[in-house]
């Protein structure tokens, strides 16, 4: 009944972020097609100083030390050096395209680093959410196989929040790619056992591709201050809980697969 009543507790917390996010959304279109400013920074407060920073990672947090939930932000298992290099050359081939695009393009590299820093905010600060929480609270109570597509369905689900910043979310095509992505995000976090590593090539791979489709933010703005210090609370959470939490994870941690004869 206790691990039931965290499961309905953990989706209750992505339904309030998702609402949150779609509200924000809808106040952003509305300033846009009204022009009034309040609208504006209703759909800012929403977004950037209540559904991420609380629902999305601060929450998360807080409920996975609080039931102790099994995640991993550093590898424990594996040779680091190993994964390391796993992810460089995963991450060079995946954006192969989006890389060579940016550089016929002449973006700077002084350019991308701000784009790079501005769409943190978009592509790191649901891990919490998805990862500390939803994901292992599905683990404690069905199969692992189950709770990688159950979550990937739901973070899928969730662009659909975003019909303003990211239309192309709300489209079939996109929502089956964003839900294959994170079934791969969830393996390889588990192959990796950090969830430090996987978020950033997450990261790099969203920021490069929304760069190489023209979409590059270049402005040290508003946006740009806010992410710094959400970031730097998140990856300074997980790097020191990676120092301090050096239990081994359980035996069933990786996919088990039965091969029935």
């Amino acid at each position: 009944m206790r691990k039931r009543g965290q499961l309905i507790t953990a989706f209750t917390i992505y339904g309030i972020y998702v609402l949150i996010i779609l509200l924000a959304n809808f106040f952003m279109r509305l300033s846009e097609s009204t022009g009034n400013e309040t609208f504006e920074m209703i759909s800012g407060i929403s977004f950037g100083f209540i559904g991420i920073p609380i629902f999305s990672i601060i929450i998360p947090i807080w409920l996975s030390k609080k039931w102790q939930l099994e995640f991993s932000f550093w590898p424990k298992t594996k040779n680091i050096f190993l994964v390391i290099s796993v992810f460089t050359i995963l991450t060079f081939l995946l954006n192969f395209e989006s890389i060579k695009t940016l550089m016929l393009s002449g973006t700077s590299i002084k350019v991308f680093c701000i784009h790079f820093v501005s769409t943190l905010l978009f592509h790191v600060t649901y891990y919490p959410l998805f990862i500390l929480l939803i994901f292992p609270v599905l683990r404690k109570n069905i199969n692992l196989k189950s709770s990688i597509l159950i979550t990937a369905m739901a973070f899928a689900l969730y662009h659909l929040a975003q019909f303003h910043f990211y239309p192309a979310g709300i489209t079939l095509s996109v929502q089956i790619y964003l839900f294959s992505y994170f079934i791969f995000s969830i393996i390889l976090y588990l192959w990796s056992e950090s969830l430090i590593l996987t978020s950033l090539v997450h990261q790099t791979t969203g920021a490069l591709a929304v760069a190489a489709n023209g979409s590059i933010h270049t402005e040290i703005d508003f946006l740009f201050f806010l992410t710094i210090p959400i970031i730097v609370f998140l990856f300074g959470y997980m790097g020191f809980q990676a120092i301090k939490n050096r239990r081994e994870l359980n035996n069933d941690w990786w996919l088990q697969f039965k091969i029935e004869r």
